[in-house]
């Protein structure tokens, strides 16, 4: 039976400190939830066989860990449900599909209301094939379990994360689920840009425009910063220049102006034109 292991199941061991999965050996690694989050998030169209390319095990292997720690029987079988659209278990992109709005929502559930033992209870338990046990590998300690397949996976990783309680957020630009390495930090390092640039590189700049755009007294407000900003930066003849000085003034008094429009403490229509002047 010790033979027939890598046949049917995926080899997995956690650490505990850090808390980091390798999968079948240590030299696939990733950090608790990177993987799960990628799973989400991931397009599985690209995991549909078609005409040209009946057996797509090696797209699927360049898909996702998840995939390539199966057996190539495991990947057939895979395959094969996959064209049946009536099929929804877990080793087929039906089942997946489901998998991943559950996952999604679980995830959700954990960012808004925190660590909550409940949450893990409603995802059932993952399948071992023989009892997990703890082992060491490079030097620190870790638990040892032989997994069924993609569910358990799943699972396993979203335990895992409970568990250590990982720090989990969304990002305020792509409005994704992502693992930020620190807690001040807003925005996932995605690419969002066709030259390349990630949410962290066009986050703010992006999300205070949209702001901007829905908040009628921000844009009359950036609008005049602008307009007074060029007045002190780039003189010109015969228009009402200002020096660092009062352009300083203007600013603070229009800071504190817009906090009472926004409380009602100021009339809206008062305070545009007043920063018109």
């Amino acid at each position: 039976m010790m033979s027939d292991r890598g046949n049917l199941y995926i080899h997995v061991y956690t650490t505990v400190h850090p808390g980091t999965i390798f999968y079948q050996a240590p030299a696939e690694t990733a950090g608790v939830g990177e993987n799960l989050i990628d799973f989400i998030y991931q397009d599985l169209s690209e995991a549909l066989p078609d005409d040209s390319d009946a057996d797509c095990t090696g797209r699927l292997k360049a898909l996702h860990p998840y995939f390539r720690h199966l057996s190539e029987h495991a990947l057939k079988r895979f395959v094969y449900n996959s064209t049946d659209p009536s099929y929804e278990g877990s080793d087929s992109v039906q089942g997946l599909l489901q998998l991943q709005k559950t996952y999604k929502a679980w995830l959700l559930q954990y960012v808004q209301e925190g660590f909550s033992p409940g949450l893990a209870d409603t995802a059932g338990t993952f399948r071992l094939y023989t009892q997990s046990h703890f082992t060491w590998l490079d030097g620190q300690p870790a638990v040892d379990y032989y997994l069924l397949g993609f569910q358990d996976c799943l699972y396993l990783e979203f335990w895992e994360m409970i568990r250590a309680q990982t720090l989990v957020k969304i990002c305020k630009n792509c409005r994704r689920l992502f693992l930020p390495k620190k807690s001040n930090i807003d925005y996932c390092s995605r690419i969002v840009t066709k030259d390349q640039k990630t949410c962290q590189d066009v986050g703010y700049t992006q999300t205070f425009a949209r702001s901007v755009k829905s908040d009628d007294l921000l844009l009359a407000y950036t609008r005049a910063y602008k307009a007074h900003y060029a007045r002190m930066t780039k003189p010109r003849k015969h228009a009402g220049n200002l020096s660092r000085a009062d352009f300083e003034q203007w600013y603070q008094e229009a800071k504190k102006k817009l906090a009472l429009a926004r409380s009602g403490q100021l009339d809206a229509a008062e305070y545009k034109e007043w920063l018109k002047k």
